[in-house]
């Protein structure tokens, strides 16, 4: 990873430094960062984990208390069944009160220590001795609700044993209410085996269902979403490696449209930064043969000044615009040894005639004997632009020369000759719109928003592929737009057909006649 990164600062010192400090990338400082500091202790996976097992045994203790607390309540109101009707048996058929022998007997049936109805405005109490009980705990089965049940249940399971409490409710079997004191010993025993059974079928559901979760989020979630994060590390070390770019499964869901979009992400980061490697590659060559290369141009300046004195009327025309090239390509390697990379100047914009400098790089054209090429300026005189003549005449230049490598190396649409045609005509709204097109084979649809990209080689192999990429920075710089429009089949001129869009001077902003096909 650190090597990744000091690889990528080296061949962004080769770049310009402000397109430098917009291409950095901040994740990857981020990325190397993360990789080298601490662990964490828990992961996705130990938190999916404790979050799957806490919500089970919540689910779990929420059952767990509701059946104690009905178990409670069912075996209370038994207890007062069952002491309504032994009093009822022993004391229906007696006038006076139960002997105290069989009011023991009454109350060790049932298991209390007290029991009273109240029948009516009659009450019929049976206890074992004649002071008052005095209760621990006290519990009315009229209407308990939940949160009632679950205290009372709670403080029963944990209330000491020989602890008494008192129960009342309304009478299942006619009278008005119900009370008896019992002793809880038996019902805390009788609630602990409930628990203990409870406890011990609940760890075996509970296992059961957390394996069972677990395997599902294991299969569904922590093993893509671990899938992702090792693609991400793999493709942080190795970003121009093709194997660490992720392999989006068969998903449909936002796990496998995550993968897809990283899986696209990562081509096109890869792709980036192999262009990047090779703009800096190129910046290093530029590097080391500028010097050489402006000794070169300097001995063909000296040569151009000679063919200046040569009296040929074709080479006096020529001579200028070869010394005036010969400069400019001195000056352009100047720039470059000097600042280390390719940095275009500031466009100096003032007011030319368009026409004459189409008319200079049609004629330089022809001089060079580039096959027997057509070329048409239908361009009305005095077509002035405001713009920096020198971009202009690189960008024709540029447009030109692809032109005539494509209809030499590929021929034409047809059986039309190879030609190039100029145009230009002003819009509706004062700009000027200049046409380039010619007569071979164009290009393929899917070529179209493509061309203008860096080392995009669209006519010969032997290109760099700059040539249009440049055309458009030149174009931009001058506050204009180059685009590639669809040509018609049945036009003389079928091929490629650019557009390009400039401004022009104010007092020049009126409509002219307008040229066919533009």
């Amino acid at each position: 990873m650190r090597s990744f990164v000091s690889t990528w600062k080296t061949s962004m010192s080769l770049i310009a430094p402000d397109e430098a400090r917009a291409l950095e990338p901040p994740a990857v400082e981020a990325l190397a960062s993360a990789a080298s500091g601490a662990r964490r202790p828990i992961g996705l996976a130990g938190r999916l984990l404790a979050l799957t097992i806490g919500s089970v045994l919540v689910a779990f203790f929420v059952f767990y208390v509701t059946r104690i607390s009905n178990y409670r309540e069912n075996w209370l109101r038994d207890r007062l069944v069952v002491a309504q009707t032994a009093t009822y048996l022993f004391s229906s058929n007696m006038p006076e009160p139960l002997p105290a022998d069989l009011t023991r007997k009454v109350l060790g049936t049932v298991g209390a220590k007290m029991i009273m109805l109240h029948i009516r405005n009659q009450e019929i109490l049976l206890t074992s001795s004649d002071a008052a009980v005095v209760p621990d705990y006290h519990f009315d089965l009229t209407n308990p609700s939940f949160f009632e049940g679950v205290e009372g249940a709670v403080a029963t399971l944990f209330a000491p044993r020989g602890s008494t409490l008192l129960v009342e409710g309304p009478s299942p079997m006619g009278s008005d209410r119900v009370e008896i004191a019992i002793d809880q010993t038996p019902l805390i025993d009788s609630m602990w085996r409930i628990s203990e059974n409870y406890l011990t079928l609940s760890l075996g559901v509970l296992t059961a269902a957390v394996l069972v979760l677990w395997a599902a989020l294991w299969h569904m979630v922590i093993r893509p979403v671990r899938r992702l994060t090792s693609s991400i590390i793999a493709f942080g070390e190795k970003p121009q490696d093709a194997i660490a770019i992720a392999r989006p499964s068969r998903r449909d869901d936002e796990i496998g449209r995550a993968e897809a979009a990283l899986a696209v992400m990562q081509g096109s980061l890869a792709h980036e930064l192999s262009q990047r490697k090779r703009l800096a590659e190129l910046g290093m060559a530029v590097a080391r043969i500028n010097h050489d290369l402006r000794n070169m141009l300097a001995a063909a300046q000296l040569i151009s000044d000679r063919l200046a004195t040569i009296p040929d009327p074709l080479a006096q025309r020529l001579a200028p615009q070869l010394v005036a090239t010969l400069d400019r390509a001195i000056q352009f390697c100047q720039s470059t040894l000097t600042y280390g990379a390719a940095r275009e100047a500031a466009p100096q914009r003032r007011r030319f005639d368009l026409r004459e400098v189409v008319r200079q790089v049609v004629e330089t054209a022809e001089a060079t004997g580039a096959g027997a090429i057509l070329y048409a300026i239908d361009i009305p005189p005095n077509f002035e632009l405001l713009a920096d003549p020198d971009h202009v005449r690189r960008v024709i230049e540029n447009l030109s020369r692809n032109a005539a490598q494509a209809l030499q190396s590929q021929g034409t649409c047809g059986e039309r000759p190879p030609a190039i045609r100029f145009a230009a005509i002003r819009t509706s709204e004062g700009a000027a719109l200049i046409e380039v097109s010619d007569s071979g084979p164009g290009f393929a649809l899917e070529q179209a928003e493509k061309i203008f990209e860096p080392f995009h080689r669209t006519t010969r192999e032997g290109g760099s592929g700059l040539g249009l990429a440049i055309a458009a920075d030149l174009v931009a710089r001058n506050g204009g737009s180059i685009a590639l429009a669809q040509a018609e089949p049945d036009d003389f001129y079928c091929g490629a057909r650019f557009l390009i869009t400039l401004p022009t001077p104010e007092d020049a902003r009126k409509p002219v006649r307008a040229v066919a096909q533009v």
